[in-house]
């Protein structure tokens, strides 16, 4: 999915849980840019009732996207996708170092064969796809946008 596609599909995410904070894509090399080929993987900073509202919106639940949710702060879990994720933003090493940008250090199985079977840290980077405004009054009008935009694409 290329940039744009993530940012439709965010809108998209936005009209069924406006209480969405954040969608960040993630899973990108440190030196990369952004550009997500399929499949992709986004974090969402929300809470848990916002998970599972997402695990029952069926129509969001894409091959194509993986949606990990932070439901407080710290600890995520899969709303869709390969059901293997579930974690800790701090046993990630998550460090936001600007508005747009984060690192982190994803755990996975060492591939070589002289590791025995180890677990090896990757660092990898993550971009901010949208982040919301605090203001009430503001949520509510990015709201009617968002709606406005989802209507008239169906």
């Amino acid at each position: 999915m290329s940039p744009p596609a993530i940012i439709g599909f965010t809108h998209r995410l936005l009209t069924e849980c406006l209480d969405i904070e954040a969608v960040w894509s993630i899973d990108h090399a440190p030196g990369e840019p952004w550009s997500d080929a399929p499949p992709c993987r986004l974090l969402a900073f929300a809470s848990a009732p916002v998970l599972r509202r997402l695990q029952a919106c069926a129509h969001l639940h894409s091959g194509e996207i993986e949606l990990l949710v932070v439901v407080d702060g710290d600890e995520f879990a899969s709303a869709w996708g390969p059901p293997r994720c579930g974690g800790s933003l701090a046993r990630w090493a998550w460090r936001q170092t600007n508005r747009e940008e984060a690192f982190y250090d994803e755990p996975c199985w060492d591939a070589r064969e002289s590791a025995g079977g180890a677990v090896a840290r990757v660092r990898r980077k993550a971009f901010l796809v949208w982040e919301g405004d605090k203001s009430p009054r503001r949520s509510r009008t990015v709201y009617n946008v968002l709606r406005s935009i989802a209507l008239a694409e169906s």
